[in-house]
């Protein structure tokens, strides 16, 4: 493969493939880089913003965004480090970090204070809903940050509903703005001319990172930022849309697509994978391959990596087996023949990732790690909390005896039940609803409706009806679920003084418990919170059909969603990659067998071999 040599200013020697090359080079007005994973994506973005500033005048900027701060924080880094003095002609933000710089510097011109109040804590906003709903002689939302996800949702989306515009009532009234309402309030201000042409004068180029997680709300803003064709910056947006996992969060990979035919843009595909060792290369561009149908290059890795399979007896054996292969990682350092020459075979906790579809896939590793004192931290989002239907219809339950109003939670149980939200309106029905169910399991779960206390509602989650004819990732994950929402009960009653052990209480308990923090130690992830890292060893657990794919995935679009999924999970790892199952998982009715998950037929024969034993 031909490849260009290009020098940087901190004098580093980098070799460039041809399509790197391009990526960097390239002069087209816009430009969408499709980089798979491990294909120097932020090294190529890097070198972009370096080759740009080497033929700048000083007369513009560069702008570059990105998702998260972790990822801004790296490019300032690398730009700080190559650029010198140039690098001052970099703004590099996260989305957000820039509509709030650009309202803070124009926000006057629409109406908004000289410094408007940025509420960035759920607290904050939970008090403004509460004082507004007051103020304006509404009913109390106990439920409030479901409110507020269902709102900020809408508005990434695009989508205007009445709850929307209630809250925008509601912010006007501090005068304040949140995350989300940034986006509305940049829209306004690039709407102004005199605002527009600073931008355009003040910005020669655009890049944005992770391109594929843009919601319709972050698309505006690009498209507001670029103005007509040939007015404003030229743009380059890097993603890959095989890892666009989180349209649950309103992201639509649609958008690089649409950011195509909108601006005529070239599309230059990186597909060669630098991160990864050459097992574990292997293994992704396989599944590449069966998601866009075009063969990945390849490329011969210094490091040979190492890439292994292991099913267990059960769920409490699976756990166990990662626990103690995680500790002769922090122990004895990864192996020697995974590695490149000369390269160290030591090994952080942080350096190391466990991942499950759900929270609840985790428990077991979580105790083993517990029994052995090896630290751990654990994460995971409101969409994979919990595993199954039931268990998030029990949660939904909760949320509804906590605020039995609550347009959101009608919204939430209406997809769960498939019943339209219009009879919904009361608990009463709600519950025959819920009764009148085909599902057995499902239609079981009115029952919970006569506990009159939280302590009762789950100690009843026993009479749920759990059939024996029922799918085992079903039969299972109820159980997983069931041994979760006992487990937050328990960990909120130790820190929660008796009188405030409410409804609302506990709901806002097991929001937080989803969402998990930014702790040090063996990283316990779901997949999706695994997005954008990278760990040198990775465990994937529960390999199971069910479990990996989802039993819920029933069309052909779902099944392709499941596979960009595993995708995502097995290209987090650099060195070593070691998938577990267990052959059987706990019901109600004991022990039942388990089937392989159909994507271990990615494996190379030498580990698939062991799938079935």
């Amino acid at each position: 493969m031909r490849r260009e040599r290009i020098l940087t200013q901190d004098r580093s020697d980098f070799l460039l493939t041809a399509e790197q090359a391009h990526a960097v080079n390239s002069n087209e007005g816009a430009i969408v880089v499709l980089a798979g994973a491990g294909s120097g994506k932020t090294e190529i973005v890097a070198r972009r913003v370096l080759r740009l500033l080497e033929s700048s005048d000083g007369s513009s900027r560069i702008l570059a965004l990105t998702y998260t701060n972790k990822a801004a924080e790296e490019l300032r880094n690398r730009f700080r480090l190559r650029a010198g003095s140039l690098g001052e002609l970099v703004t590099t933000e996260t989305l957000h970090g820039f509509a709030h710089a650009l309202v803070q510097q124009h926000g006057t011109r629409i109406g908004l204070p000289i410094d408007p109040e940025l509420l960035v804590r759920d607290e904050d906003r939970v008090e403004l809903l509460a004082r507004w709903l007051a103020s304006e002689r509404l009913a109390p939302s106990e439920d409030a940050l479901a409110f507020l996800r269902e709102v900020d949702l809408s508005r990434a989306r695009l989508q205007p509903t009445e709850n929307v515009a209630n809250w925008r009532n509601a912010l006007s009234s501090l005068p304040g703005l949140d995350y989300p309402a940034l986006f509305d309030a940049t829209h306004e201000l690039l709407d102004l001319k005199s605002v527009r042409r600073q931008i355009h004068r003040t910005y020669s180029n655009i890049i944005v990172d992770e391109a594929q997680n843009l919601t319709p709300a972050q698309y505006r803003l690009l498209t507001d930022l670029l103005g007509q064709e040939g007015e404003g910056p030229a743009a380059v947006l890097v993603g890959d849309d095989k890892q666009s996992i989180v349209s649950f969060a309103g992201a639509d990979p649609s958008l690089l697509k649409r950011f195509v035919a909108d601006h005529s843009a070239k599309v230059i595909r990186l597909q060669e994978n630098f991160r990864s060792a050459r097992v574990l290369s292997a293994l992704s561009d396989s599944v590449a391959r069966d998601l866009d149908q075009r063969l990945a290059p390849t490329r011969t890795h210094p490091a040979a990596g190492a890439l292994s399979f292991q099913a267990l007896e059960n769920e409490a054996a699976e756990g166990t087996f990662v626990a103690d292969w995680v500790a002769s990682l922090l122990g004895e350092g990864l192996p020697q023949h995974s590695l490149a020459p000369g390269e160290s075979p030591s090994i952080k906790e942080d350096e190391i990732a466990i991942l499950g579809r759900s929270a609840s896939t985790l428990r077991e590793v979580a105790l083993a790690l517990d029994g052995r004192q090896i630290k751990y931290a654990a994460s995971s989002s409101s969409g994979d909390w919990l595993e199954g239907s039931v268990g998030r219809l029990v949660l939904e339950i909760i949320a509804l005896r906590a605020a039995p109003d609550q347009v959101s939670t009608r919204w939430r149980l209406s997809r769960l039940l498939a019943v339209p939200e219009e009879e919904l309106v009361t608990p009463q029905q709600v519950r025959v609803a819920i009764r009148d169910q085909p599902n057995e399991m499902m239609a079981s779960v009115s029952r919970l409706f006569e506990a009159n206390s939280i302590a009762e509602l789950l100690a009843r989650l026993s009479e749920i009806e759990v059939p024996r004819s029922a799918d085992v990732a079903e039969l299972a994950g109820w159980e997983a679920d069931s041994a979760e929402l006992r487990a937050a009960w328990l960990d909120f009653t130790t820190v929660t003084d008796k009188i405030a052990q409410t409804w609302s209480n506990f709901r806002r308990f097991c929001s937080h418990r989803q969402r998990g923090a930014a702790l040090s130690g063996v990283q316990l992830l779901t997949i999706h919170k695994a997005q954008g890292r990278e760990f040198k060893a990775v465990v994937i657990v529960g390999m199971n059909d069910g479990q990996i794919p989802d039993f819920r995935a029933r069309t052909a679009e779902d099944a392709e969603a499941e596979l960009r999924t595993f995708y995502v999970a097995i290209t987090r790892a650099r060195r070593s990659l070691l998938l577990t199952r267990p052959r059987q998982r706990r019901t109600r009715y004991g022990m039942r067998v388990a089937t392989p998950s159909r994507f271990l037929s990615y494996l190379p024969t030498s580990a698939r071999s062991s799938v079935e034993n």
